[in-house]
């Protein structure tokens, strides 16, 4: 009874997930349609259906389901977007933006939407070299069920589809880490691919707040992130119970350090640059990252008097940092500057300062 066209391959032909969704059995694109449920047969007759769950074990008396480590990175992300549209960001930070960027992420990473020689992920899990890369322990994911603000915490885990993985690796859930790739995972080369890291999940979130010119900055995110309002310390509490962390989870998961600006900034142009984004869009004087703008946030902040907002403006226009060409990114162009809005801001004020008062860092000791 529901002969929509699949947005993905134009074909009509679809089954249900075990979540009640329409799932194309083309494609296996899942819609966010979902069928109610009108009687128990209803139910016996879509489990015939449903999408083989391959390495899904569910629980039973209390144990816990194999799950993979961009699961759950794709569960912090997840948990740090909705924080941040609690605090005011639009609510397309996490529908459409950073869902395409992680998408995009798992891509060229060779993790999720891509195809694959059929014996690779065999080879993979039998020879763990460096020269492998993240992505090849499982089969593909189906497809990777990310933002869907109907979806369940349970579904962020059952919908992802590894093709009978679990063939594959007897007993990949080992003693020494309740993920599948924990162990494989932490014997990769860290600079190959850009490896996922709690710091980077902070890079996804900037980078995203960047490309919608959101009113907050780098140093904003991270002040929200000491005072907890964002997950990142503890981040096992936001762990549904069938994703259990031990092991060499703990030591990919929990931090026990504040996170660096500059760790985040350097990792934000890398991702940037590694997804191949285009232009971001033009930062213009209307824009809150604007100099002019950010200037008079933090005169305010400091209580300086409101007269200098004019000398601070000056500035911006004298040496030509006002400009759309100088403030926004072009990931990877290395001949245009990587601008720290909040730090340019202040930077700019502190000039005034030494200006209105001759200062040379020198009289006024």
């Amino acid at each position: 009874d529901f002969n929509e066209r699949c947005a993905q391959c134009s074909e009509v032909n679809w089954g249900l997930t075990d979540g009640g969704r329409f799932y194309c059995r083309t494609c296996h694109n899942v819609t966010e349609r979902t069928r109610e449920v009108v009687s128990t047969d209803f139910i016996s007759n879509t489990r015939v259906q449903t999408i083989s769950k391959g390495s899904r074990k569910q629980e039973k008396n209390g144990e816990s389901s194999e799950w993979y480590i961009c699961e759950g990175f794709q569960l912090v992300l997840k948990k740090q977007a909705e924080a941040l549209e609690a605090l005011g960001v639009c609510r397309q930070m996490k529908d459409e933006v950073l869902c395409n960027f992680w998408r995009r992420y798992l891509q060229k990473s060779r993790q999720a939407y891509c195809n694959r020689p059929a014996g690779e992920a065999v080879k993979a899990l039998s020879v763990c070299d460096s020269s492998t890369d993240v992505g090849s322990e499982p089969e593909t994911p189906s497809l990777l069920h990310f933002l869907s603000l109907s979806e369940s915490e349970g579904d962020l885990q059952t919908d992802c589809s590894f093709a009978s993985s679990s063939s594959r690796v007897s007993g990949s859930t080992s003693v020494c880490s309740g993920s599948v790739d924990g162990s494989l995972y932490l014997m990769k080369n860290q600079k190959e691919k850009l490896r996922m890291t709690m710091p980077m999940t902070l890079s996804f979130c900037y980078m995203a707040l960047l490309w919608l010119r959101e009113p907050m900055t780098l140093s904003d995110l991270l002040r929200f992130v000491v005072e907890g309002h964002i997950p990142y310390f503890n981040i096992f509490l936001h762990f549904p119970e069938k994703m259990k962390l031990c092991g060499l989870d703990l030591k990919i998961f929990c931090v026990e350090s504040w996170p660096v600006y500059e760790e985040v900034y350097k990792k934000m142009l890398e991702l940037a640059a590694f997804l191949d984004l285009p232009r971001f869009p033009d930062i213009t004087d209307s824009c809150f990252l604007h100099p002019n703008m950010l200037c008079m946030k933090y005169l305010m902040e400091a209580n300086l008097p409101d007269e200098l907002h004019n000398w601070t403006c000056r500035v911006v226009k004298k040496i030509c940092i006002g400009e759309a060409d100088f403030l926004t990114l072009v990931p990877g162009n290395k001949s245009t500057r990587k601008v720290k809005y909040d730090v340019l801001a202040v930077a700019v004020i502190i000039v005034v300062l030494k200006l209105l008062f001759l200062l040379d860092d020198h009289y006024e000791w």
